[in-house]
C-alpha cells in the first residue's frame, strides 16, 4: 500500500472485491450520522444506511442508497455492501 492515502476494499455480491488505492477522503452519510474519514483517522466500525463517497487521486466513486457495514483501521477501509 502506498503512503499517499487510504486503501479501500469494497465487497458486494454482484461485483466481488474491488480495491482502490491512494484514497484521500471517504464520506459516509447514513440515516443517523455523517462521517468524513481521512488518512490516519481513528479506528472505527459501523453500519451504513445511506451513501458512501470515495475520492482520491485516481478514484471518484459513489455508492447510493446502500445498506452496508464498514471498518476503518490502519488506513485500510473495508466496506461490505448488503443491499
Amino acid at each position: 500500500m502506498s503512503d499517499n492515502g487510504i486503501k479501500v476494499r469494497v465487497f458486494d455480491m454482484e461485483h466481488g472485491l474491488v480495491e482502490y488505492e491512494n484514497v484521500k477522503t471517504i464520506r459516509i452519510v447514513s440515516r443517523d450520522y455523517n462521517l468524513l474519514i481521512m488518512k490516519d483517522y481513528l479506528s472505527v466500525i459501523g453500519e451504513i444506511v445511506g451513501s458512501v463517497d470515495i475520492k482520491g487521486e485516481d478514484v471518484d466513486v459513489t455508492f447510493k442508497q446502500i445498506k452496508a457495514f464498514y471498518m476503518n483501521s490502519k488506513n485500510v477501509f473495508n466496506l461490505m455492501i448488503e443491499e
